[in-house]
């Protein structure tokens, strides 16, 4: 989104000159990254790139849970989206990049009859793992993701849309009558457990519909879909 920002690594390089920033500027339907930290190229030989964002991630090789993603601005920080390049320096770089992460977005409806004029708070999501780590792959030229490591975790969830809530968590495997929600409604405590064996994978969206009642709690998968990344290209200059 416009004023967006990531951060470039040069992995080979002086620590003052091999990591440069860069912000994503929309004007009159047009776009560029405007550097705000220029990346100089260190040698003549293939180099090594990763790019990232949150930008202001200390270290790309790690990713922690964010486990506070309560408003749109914690989930958005919640992302990971990231890339690797290995070349021979150019007038500019083409980083494919993408959503490294799991998506889970309810769709949920209280039943008036049950609870009449009451709405769901604190909504939880289940996180198999709370930290993963990634590694440079020269020879396929990808930044890959290890197996989850960790504790897993509760996430607190964002409510969007009038009747959704949604959070980003580690891809793992889920099982069969796991808890994977929890929410309350007034003073009640309630959770959905998993109807089925479930791997989530990275850069995907999974959609549920949540039905809530007195007497069951039905947690239906309605899709999956991929997560869109960045399909523009443009220069780092």
């Amino acid at each position: 989104e416009n004023e967006d920002r990531i951060s470039v690594l040069q992995i080979f390089g002086d620590e003052t000159t091999k990591t440069g920033e860069y912000k994503y500027v929309e004007e009159n339907g047009l776009y560029r990254w405007e550097p705000i930290r220029r990346l100089r190229w260190e040698k003549v030989g293939r180099c090594e790139l990763i790019a990232w964002y949150p930008y202001d991630i200390t270290n790309p090789s790690i990713y922690n849970l964010h486990i506070d993603q309560s408003d749109e601005t914690k989930l958005k920080a919640a992302d990971l989206i990231n890339g690797y390049w290995y070349d021979v320096p150019k007038d500019y770089v083409d980083i494919p990049m993408k959503h490294r992460m799991s998506m889970v977005t309810i769709v949920y409806h209280v039943g008036t009859a049950d609870y009449p004029n009451m709405d769901m708070s604190e909504p939880q999501v289940y996180s198999k793992h709370n930290s993963v780590r990634f590694g440079r792959d020269q020879i396929h030229g990808q930044f890959e993701m290890s197996t989850p490591t960790g504790n897993p975790d509760w996430v607190q969830a964002c409510k969007h849309d009038d009747g959704m809530f949604s959070a980003i968590v580690i891809p793992g495997s889920y099982k069969t009558g796991e808890i994977f929600l929890k929410f309350k409604i007034g003073d009640k405590n309630f959770h959905a457990k998993m109807k089925s064996d479930t791997d989530f994978e990275e850069g995907k969206r999974y959609i549920y519909k949540l039905d809530v009642g007195k007497d069951k709690v039905e947690l239906t998968r309605i899709s999956i879909d991929n997560m869109t990344g960045w399909t523009n290209e443009d220069e780092l200059k």
